[in-house]
């Protein structure tokens, strides 16, 4: 395989995945980043990218945890890989602070 597509999808409240999207060309393959505003929506999309053959393999954030991502897994059949961000649990704390308002 020449190149390899990879695809990223973050969670945001109010992200629409036809609106909130980049492709950006690298020298390896294309790499997409969609924002959704939840997990159904982010099944939509891996299986839009499933079925078009536009991405080889997909990332979500960690917003997703396990359950997302194992919803995902389940959507795009094991055909694709799929994986999620993680922290290390000192970051966690920074992580929590930033978006839990800690702090």
């Amino acid at each position: 395989m020449d190149r390899i597509d990879f695809l990223f999808i973050f969670r945001t409240d109010g992200c629409d995945p036809t609106v909130h999207r980049a492709v950006i060309d690298s020298p390896e393959g294309d790499v997409t980043v969609v924002g959704v505003d939840s997990v159904d929506e982010a099944c939509a999309v891996a299986a839009g990218a499933l079925r078009a053959g536009t991405a080889h393999f997909i990332e979500l954030c960690g917003d997703f945890g396990q359950d997302g991502c194992r919803r995902v897994i389940a959507t795009v059949g094991g055909k694709l890989p799929v994986g999620y961000v993680t922290y290390f649990p000192e970051e966690e704390v920074k992580v929590e602070r930033l978006f839990g308002g800690a702090g």
